[in-house]
């Protein structure tokens, strides 16, 4: 579940009149239900079809979900997205917990900055800027990339409960 995000403030000033205003809490309850409840929503369904086959070897399945960096370094403007992507940090422990007696192993990939379809729209201006704040290599992430990763994550064994940055070592600014 890759999710969606948000870019206001939690509380601001208008910049014509001085108006102090918050940010709607129906507009950040919304990021919540899409990138948190929906992953969770995911995981439950998932888990429920894993707890219905026979293992093999012991195991009966593997969920890899997505979270962001920005659940550990959120931007300015990020409140509900940084804190929905945190969320899905937060419970793939206690999850892989719950299900490790039934062979279900779960982790989570914090992707950084990747080339996906959406960024397609995105002027080649700002791409470039993108890729040259990424300190190695410098350049946005590829699909396979994360792919790689999340085949990891399946096919061994041992690894469960992980939380696993994929980002070429970049900590965002604050914006």
């Amino acid at each position: 579940c890759a999710g969606t995000g948000n870019a206001a403030k939690t509380a601001s000033r208008d910049k014509q009149t001085g108006e102090t205003k918050h940010f709607p809490l129906d507009a950040f309850n919304l990021i919540i239900q899409i990138n948190l409840v929906g992953t969770f929503r995911c995981i439950a369904k998932s888990a429920k079809g894993m707890l219905d086959l026979e293992p093999v070897d012991g195991e009966r399945g593997a969920i890899v979900n997505t979270a962001s960096v920005a659940a550990e370094d959120g931007q300015m403007g990020q409140a509900a997205y940084s804190a929905s992507k945190g969320g899905i940090v937060g419970m793939t422990l206690p999850i892989a917990r719950d299900l490790a007696g039934d062979g279900i192993r779960v982790n989570t990939i914090l992707p950084g900055i990747f080339n996906t379809p959406l960024m397609q729209f995105a002027p080649p201006q700002v791409k470039d800027a993108l890729a040259a704040s990424v300190p190695f290599p410098k350049r946005l992430g590829d699909a396979p990339e994360y792919a790689q990763l999340a085949l990891t994550m399946i096919t061994n064994g041992y690894f469960n409960g992980e939380d696993v940055r994929l980002d070429g070592a970049i900590r965002m600014a604050p914006r």
